[in-house]
Order: C-alpha cells, then structure tokens, then sequence
C-alpha cells in the first residue's frame, strides 16, 4: 500500500510540474515547500488501561503520548491572482502507549501518512483558507508480554476524506492550521495539525 500512495505522489507531483508549460496564467507560479506541525491526537489510553483493569483485577499503569509531530512536502501552483492548487505528501511521527500490568505489559502505536489535494483561496493581506481531500494510512502496532513471552500484531488501514484549514503567508513563510478528516478511512483519526511551512 505505501509503494502504491508513493506511486500516486509521483502521478500528481509530476502533473504539477508539467503545468508550468501547460497553463500560461502571467501570475502562474510554482513553489515547493516544507511543512513542519504538531497534532494533538487523543489515544483513549486511560479508558484502555480501565479495561484492563477490569479484566485482570490487577492495578495497571500507563504512559502515552499526548500528540504526534508532522512532516509535509508539498508542491503549490498559482492558478489565478488569487487561487493556488497544492499537493502534498505528509508523514506523522509514532504515537504509543504503554500500559504495565505487574510484572506483565501491553503497548500499542500508531502513525499515519498520506497525499492530499487541495485548493487556496487567498487573500491580498496574506489570510488564505483550503479544501480539499486526502487519501492516507495508518499503520497500527500491538504487543502483549506476559513472563517472557511477546506477541505481537500489526494492522494497516487505508482510506480518502476531507480536509480544510486556513493561514497565514508573507515573504516565503506560512502559519497554518488544518483539519484532515478521518485519517485511515471510515472510523480513523481526526488530525489537527498545527504547523509552518517554508516555500522556495
């Protein structure tokens, strides 16, 4: 599934390109940028370590990130004075939780990536907001060591959904907030990523 997402990138980062010769827009112009964020996630780890709890009739304790950091590339175009068309390819770092059940011990962790499209309206005081879609991954992680034995488990899921945001950009600099709908597909995660982003 990530060589088939890294293909659609190329598709689409290679259409972006290929625009520059295509559409003779005056103001057209294309820029690649880099997006740093934040995103807060909530893993529901609390409530997991209550279940466990019932089930085993034992104290359980848990440590758990509170969020994940975000990496994005992306390629932008101007379409009209006042409308970009972007894409982009983004990559979350993990987010784990560890639980610990006496001498015994569960953890899960989670990331996500994915390629989204979208459009810019923008404003002449630099305020801009998207809309758009993506199309993205969570790899999931799962382990249980009980004495010293460990299992493990590994799940992927895959899906496309909606995304809006707005910003801010001036000289080459971008402050920006978005909201990917249902990463994963039906039933995923809501990432608000908070972010800057560097474009040349």
């Amino acid at each position: 599934m990530k060589k088939k997402v890294n293909n659609i990138l190329a598709y689409a980062l290679f259409f972006l390109f290929s625009l520059t010769s295509i559409v003779q827009a005056e103001e057209g112009q294309l820029k690649g940028g880099v997006e740093l964020g934040y995103s807060p996630v909530e893993l529901e780890a609390e409530e997991t370590a209550q279940q466990l709890a019932n089930l085993s009739g034992s104290t359980v304790t848990v440590e758990y990130d509170m969020g994940a950091f975000d990496g994005r590339l992306f390629g932008n175009y101007g379409i009209a004075s006042n409308m970009d068309l972007e894409v982009g390819y983004f990559q979350t770092s993990s987010i784990d939780a560890t639980y610990k059940i006496g001498s015994d011990s569960a953890s899960e962790s989670y990331s996500a990536n994915g390629i989204d499209f979208s459009i810019l309206a923008k404003s002449d005081t630099g305020f801009y907001g998207k809309a758009g879609m993506h199309s993205s991954t969570i790899d999931a992680f799962g382990s249980i060591t009980i004495g010293s034995t460990t299992y493990n488990v590994t799940e992927q899921y895959d899906g496309t959904s909606w995304l809006a945001g707005a910003g801010f950009e001036e000289d080459g600099v971008r402050y920006s907030f978005t909201h990917y709908n249902n990463i994963g597909g039906d039933g995923g995660a809501d990432f608000n990523m908070l972010s800057v982003a560097y474009l040349f």
